[in-house]
């Protein structure tokens, strides 16, 4: 299957930024976001969603759609980078004009609610892109905090630099809980776009996939819930390995003292498989962030606690 790959981010260079899902939450941030990418070396063109508010997001569902193919479309912007997550991508996914973004392949860049993006562009336009740093959270991070630049380098390198990447270091202690090795395609992301896509048209179709994903606020009883459906559906059969990232305030709250931890729900769902899996990863809704492109091929070994990108995210 032909991957498209965007092209590799050079000094100069102009990056769209874009606003899919919620508003501005935290204007000093988006500020310092700008001035860190500008202190990049790259050139930066803010769309007009970015500095909007329409309900709890930016703008109706077609100017925001509108904004992104026409960012593709552009050639003078090599990369787009999402101001935050939130919970309205979803609206997108049928107004993009994926044969277009297959032609023009770009770097895109978020997390949270924009994997339902990054799911779709993959599926649609055979794209790679990249589940990462935006620019609220991630450019926008205080400039002297040391994640920060953990995070930044790590863009850096898998954005400009057309070779394999190699094993993504830690800046936290990773957890094995299933030893083993697996080769694969990363797959997945936040949990809830992994859940709501899956047997969707915009969900990618793999075998041998890794599948990483994290969470914010979903109790242990309800990643129980999701990940039962999912095996009783047969979506661990082409799972070679699993990464989890990080799981911020994921507390039982309904069923505290009666459900064990979200260590012990994973295993047990996963008892008929024998796929390594790697828990506590640098990636999701927390500081640290290291790139995950979405449909890179991967290897992963439990043991070590090491996670390679075997090939590059860009041309």
């Amino acid at each position: 299957m032909y991957i498209a790959r965007p092209k590799a981010l050079q000094k100069g260079d102009k990056i769209g930024i874009t606003a899919p899902s919620m508003h501005i939450v935290d204007e000093q941030a988006v500020v310092r976001g700008i001035e860190t990418l500008k202190e990049l070396g790259f050139r930066v063109e803010v769309g007009s969603t970015v500095h909007s508010k329409y309900r709890n997001t930016t703008a109706i569902a077609g100017e925001r759609a509108k904004e992104i193919n026409s960012f593709f479309e552009n050639p003078e912007i090599k990369a787009i980078i999402c101001l935050i997550g939130g919970r309205t991508s979803p609206q997108l996914l049928k107004l993009l004009d994926y044969k277009k973004i297959n032609k023009n392949p770009k770097i895109f860049s978020g997390m949270s609610d924009i994997c339902h993006l990054h799911l779709a562009f993959l599926s649609r336009a055979n794209m790679i892109s990249l589940h990462g740093i935006d620019l609220t959270f991630g450019f926008g991070a205080s400039k002297n905090d040391p994640i920060t630049k953990y995070n930044i380098d790590l863009f850096m390198k898998c954005c400009t630099q057309p070779e394999p990447l190699g094993d993504l270091p830690a800046y936290t202690q990773w957890e094995c809980w299933r030893p083993g090795q697996a080769q694969g395609r990363l797959i997945g992301g936040y949990l809830k776009a992994v859940t709501g896509l899956y047997q969707t048209q915009y969900w990618p179709s793999f075998d041998n996939t890794i599948l990483f994903w994290e969470a914010i606020g979903i109790q242990p009883s309800i990643i129980e819930k999701q990940l039962a459906i999912l095996e009783a559906d047969g979506f661990f059969n082409n799972v070679s390995g699993m990464v989890i990232g990080k799981l911020v305030d994921c507390d039982e709250k309904d069923y505290k003292g009666l459900i064990p931890g979200v260590k012990e729900i994973v295993l047990d769902i996963t008892k008929r498989y024998d796929f390594p899996i790697i828990a506590n990863a640098d990636f999701g809704h927390d500081r640290t962030n290291m790139p995950m492109p979405e449909g890179l091929l991967s290897h992963m070994n439990a043991e070590n606690l090491s996670l390679e990108l075997m090939e590059p995210m860009v041309r």
